[in-house]
């Protein structure tokens, strides 16, 4: 550096500070940025706030972006995402991308792209806090930006196990019965409702699985009354690995069964996993 550009710059900074200025730095360039994220339960809806979503019901979700770059005629070019997440970390759905191309106009100037995306909350899932991951890319100039966001699940749980188990194994008066029946005794002629969960199965390739289960009931003197092998068999792919399978099945008391006291067996084959699993249930006929 010449002796006279060093005192050029020195006489510049007096000046600025003669003047009562500190010497400013160049202004950082805007940097692209993700905001406005809203979940709802309509389209375009009010936020959900405390409300609570529940299994197989629809969110819709949204967010906007901020500081993007407007190229060559005015061009906006933004890719946007979006993933759901259930409370145990487990993604409900694919990745989703959704798209914004536009040309501003003078009356623009204060428009922000807006992302609209969808989730279904799978029918079998845990409850607790969801989230929803979201990203945005200028694709003029390759910035990037992200963001989370929640919401709540309200629902039944079944805990997660390592191995194959049975939970929940319980008698009921009726089929819509939600809650156990508080004395497991009957009458001849009644009917028997179980419900039962089988959960800690293994899922395959595409999150496959293969679960039977078998039902077995014996009377007092330990004689079998009834046997059916692949009571019920459930086998599907999924994106989201389905966490647990409720079980249930009535049984019709004959006119002349004896007074005492019956068992009922479930047996549980994990076809993937290769394990078995069983559980016993006592009700009373009187």
């Amino acid at each position: 550096m010449t002796a006279n550009y060093r005192i050029a710059i020195l006489l510049a900074i007096a000046s600025a500070t003669a003047n009562g200025q500190a010497p400013r730095a160049a202004a950082p360039k805007a940097s692209l940025r993700v905001t406005d994220p809203i979940i709802s339960q309509f389209e375009d809806g009010a936020a959900l706030g405390n409300q609570r979503v529940v299994p197989g019901e629809t969110v819709f979700f949204r967010f906007s972006a901020l500081d993007f770059k407007v190229g060559e005629n005015a061009k906006v070019l933004l890719t946007g995402h979006a993933q759901a997440f259930d409370s145990r970390g487990v993604a409900i759905n694919p990745k989703d991308e959704a798209g914004v191309a536009s040309s501003l106009r003078e009356e623009d100037k204060d428009w922000k792209p807006r992302f609209n995306f969808q989730f279904q909350i799978p029918s079998l899932a845990p409850p607790g806090p969801y989230k929803i991951r979201f990203d945005a890319t200028d694709d003029q100039s390759k910035a990037t930006a992200s963001g989370q966001t929640t919401f709540q699940v309200d629902g039944r749980d079944v805990p997660a196990s390592p191995t194959l188990v049975i939970r929940n194994l319980a008698f009921y008066r009726t089929a819509d019965d939600e809650t156990p029946a508080r004395t497991v005794s009957y009458r001849a002629g009644d009917m028997v409702w179980v419900k039962f969960d089988v959960t800690g199965y293994k899922h395959g390739e595409q999150q496959a699985m293969d679960m039977v289960y078998d039902v077995n009931v014996t009377a007092p003197d330990g004689k079998q009354l009834f046997n059916q092998e692949s009571a019920a068999v459930e086998r599907n792919q999924a994106f989201y690995p389905q966490p647990w399978v409720p079980g249930v099945f009535s049984l019709t008391l004959q006119a002349n069964m004896r007074v005492g006291e019956y068992t009922i067996t479930i047996t549980a084959h994990d076809g993937i996993g290769k394990q078995d699993a069983s559980a016993k249930a006592v009700f009373r006929v009187d």
